[in-house]
């Protein structure tokens, strides 16, 4: 017996324990850095002022003199496109009124930045809150149709609990590493999350289907083979979104990619551990 069928055939609790961990773990960031609002979101879900103008040398000091004119925490970052075209990023968590943002030009233009240039996008918190309503429903929506979907195709209670079970893992474990990496909660990363449900469940059916659909070689044997084609389909999509961090300029485009492959890690775990054990235990109970 090869060391992965000796991995395959360990006993299962020790298969489902680190996945079980590593939901618990993930649903306490989630619930403790939410009620505590520490969750890191963009301005599309808490609300705030982004201010975006050209990059000049020095613009990073703008942020500081931003900050003493207005007296609130501005994040300034430094994005830049595929041409080499550098823009500065101001961020203020709160809506400024009409004299703050004519202030806040003015510093832009005596740090050398034209008023002209400057774009200023405001979301009060009651819309941003608002907009963060919508999401996680569309995420509840979403994760609710995958999980009738999955009951209707398998009709058996335990393997299609497995695929979902799997699934909300690795959406909690993924925003949970999210909130301790500080990656935001923004239109990106919320797509990339919807896209993760889609590519959870597509390395489970393909397991769950060749344990119970399939009739050739033993449980073990058809796991290993269902492994061998899932990790192949994860590894290729984990390489495709890091090219895509890599060479993307833009921001939507590298939180995809970034929580996409964050969330690719997870599944392989919850599906190559804790899935095969719920499945090997149907199996064996119900050949018993």
């Amino acid at each position: 017996m090869s060391k992965l069928d000796e991995f395959l055939a360990a006993d299962v609790k020790k298969l489902v324990l680190l996945p079980m961990l590593m939901l618990a773990a993930g649903l306490a960031v989630v619930a403790i850095t939410y009620t505590s609002g520490t969750m890191p979101m963009s301005i599309d879900f808490k609300g705030g002022t982004l201010i975006v103008a050209p990059y000049k040398e020095g613009a990073e000091e703008a942020g500081s003199a931003l900050e003493r004119a207005l007296g609130y925490p501005v994040k300034v970052r430094v994005v830049s496109d595929a041409l080499g075209n550098r823009e500065i990023e101001l961020f203020i968590a709160r809506a400024l009124t009409t004299g703050e943002m004519r202030e806040a030009r003015a510093v832009l233009s005596a740090a050398g930045i034209p008023g002209d240039s400057v774009a200023i996008d405001i979301i009060s918190p009651s819309l941003g809150e608002a907009f963060f309503r919508q999401a996680i429903y569309a995420l509840l929506f979403a994760f609710t149709l995958m999980a009738v979907t999955i009951f209707l195709r398998f009709r058996t209670f335990v393997p299609s609990l497995a695929v979902v079970l799997s699934a909300f893992s690795d959406m909690v474990v993924t925003l949970g590493i999210m909130a301790l990496l500080g990656i935001e909660l923004s239109k990106g990363s919320l797509l990339a999350l919807l896209l993760l449900i889609g590519y959870s469940v597509d390395t489970d059916i393909l397991l769950t289907t060749r344990v119970l659909m399939h009739r050739q070689g033993s449980a073990i044997e058809r796991i290993r083979r269902a492994m061998l084609t899932g990790v192949t389909m994860s590894m290729t999509t984990f390489a495709a979104m890091l090219v895509l961090f890599i060479v993307s300029s833009s921001k939507v485009l590298d939180d995809v990619a970034l929580v996409i492959m964050i969330g690719m890690v997870v599944d392989m775990i919850n599906t190559w551990m804790q899935n095969v054990a719920i499945l090997r235990w149907y199996v064996e109970r119900r050949a018993a």
